[in-house]
């Protein structure tokens, strides 16, 4: 009697781990879908409201999810305290903060914080430029996810579950 319900208990982890892998895949679409959401909302705050980087990142924040929102308050309270560092900084180590905190993989992680190092602080042409270069790479990085999500999920629940088959099986 016990080891039928310790198997099912091993059954039980090896299938919750493998539904919280695939969560966690979930949880990085999303994550992706609204740093593009937060690209777009910046740039029509640049381009229609004429604001200037640090104030767009301001009227930003109230609409994008958590952690973005904090991430740009905490940059806009930055650059308008005058610490005297330059923007592309500022930016940098406000989102080198988020990361644990997310889902995002490195190769996100590395499109979010680099973003800053092409971006022309005072030029509404080159900061156009670096939107579209973002929009576009997290375009196809979401299309990218979407379409091996459903496989990879697969395959994670059946190896989850098989994995622990085999376990229960080997300790019988």
């Amino acid at each position: 009697m016990l080891r039928l319900i310790g198997a099912l208990l091993l059954l039980a982890g090896t299938g919750g781990y493998s539904f919280c892998c695939c969560m966690e895949m979930r949880r990085r679409l999303n994550c992706l879908h609204e740093m593009k959401r937060m690209y777009e909302l910046l740039v029509s705050q640049i381009d229609y409201c004429m604001a200037a980087f640090p104030e767009a990142c301001r009227m930003t924040s109230g609409d994008v999810q958590e952690p973005f929102g904090t991430m740009l308050t905490a940059i806009y309270e930055e650059a308008e305290s005058g610490s005297g560092k330059p923007f592309p900084q500022i930016w940098e180590e406000q989102t080198k903060r988020l990361s644990p905190q997310s889902a995002l993989k490195r190769s996100d992680q590395r499109l979010l914080t680099e973003f800053s190092r092409s971006l022309g602080y005072a030029d509404g042409e080159l900061q156009k430029q670096a939107f579209a270069k973002v929009i576009s790479e997290l375009t196809a990085e979401i299309q990218n996810a979407k379409a091996h999500m459903a496989e990879r999920e697969k395959l994670i629940m059946s190896f989850g579950v098989m994995g622990g088959l085999l376990v229960v099986i080997i300790l019988l």
